[in-house]
């Protein structure tokens, strides 16, 4: 059986396919898995982003204002969400640094400033998440 730390490293560089956005709904495939999750745009979501336990649904803050940002915020809630449930992961210390390296992947694809998404999403942590 793999170690933990060898799955985490693993899932980091797994690669995505399909990623594909609608209005309110995201899709994608990773690890094998085709994920489809409703996206739903919140005021005063608690930091910038977050996932439902129970529901396809990833969350985000509605004062997170690019189409980009949001974007990337709802593939790595999406990736989270994924890997933290499928594989038992705690999501801040495990979950998260998974998604924010496939985040990061993903948003340089889009030929974007990953230092300008991350202020982006600072302003908003900064805003809501210090509530």
């Amino acid at each position: 059986m793999k170690s933990k730390k060898h799955l985490i490293k693993s899932l980091m560089m797994k690669q995505l396919k399909n990623v594909k956005f609608g209005k309110n709904w995201i899709s994608l495939e990773y690890d094998g898995k085709k994920i489809k999750n409703k996206i739903k745009i919140v005021k005063h979501e608690w930091g910038v982003g977050d996932w439902n336990k129970h529901e396809k649904i990833v969350i985000i803050d509605n004062d997170l204002k690019r189409k980009r940002d949001i974007k990337s915020v709802a593939l790595h809630e999406s990736i989270e969400k994924y890997v933290a449930q499928k594989y038992k992961l705690n999501i801040d210390d495990e979950a998260h640094p998974i998604a924010e390296a496939v985040e990061k992947r993903y948003f340089r694809i889009l030929d974007g400033s990953w230092k300008k998404h991350q202020k982006n999403v600072e302003k908003v942590w900064i805003k809501e998440g210090m509530k």
